[in-house]
């Protein structure tokens, strides 16, 4: 399975770091590249204000769902079946926990700078390093 993600990540990113910006620099593809940029503006614009609140239900949703799953599983079936959550390795969830917190300072980082902007200061504030 690991193997399958990291495949696609690769084909992703050689998709969006090297053809894409090719593809784009073309007459021909100009225009559809910026009809994406226009939906994905609008796709922004829809979501603005939620982007947090609906990550962090999908967190606690996922996290409902795999301790359901580890607790009602073998009610239901009868049979008793491994746990979901011992299937994770034990290095992975550190790195689980720091990259839903990353979400989540992202999108708060987002709605930061979207309400300086609102407040009319024009422009966000330069971010502390």
């Amino acid at each position: 399975m690991l193997l399958y993600i990291s495949i696609a990540a690769t084909l992703v990113a050689i998709y969006w770091f090297w053809i894409r910006p090719i593809l784009k620099s073309r007459p021909a593809f100009r225009e559809l590249y910026q009809e994406e940029e226009n939906f994905l503006a609008a796709v922004r614009a829809k979501f603005a204000g939620i982007k947090q609140k609906l990550s962090s239900a999908i967190v606690i949703a996922a996290s409902a769902i795999v301790s359901g799953y580890d607790f009602f599983a073998p009610i239901v079936g009868g049979v008793d079946v491994s746990s979901i959550a011992a299937q994770v390795p034990s290095w992975a969830w550190p790195l689980i926990l720091i990259a839903v917190t990353a979400v989540l300072k992202y999108f708060r980082d987002l709605a930061d700078k979207r309400h300086e902007i609102e407040l009319g200061n024009g422009s966000p504030a330069p971010q502390e390093k």
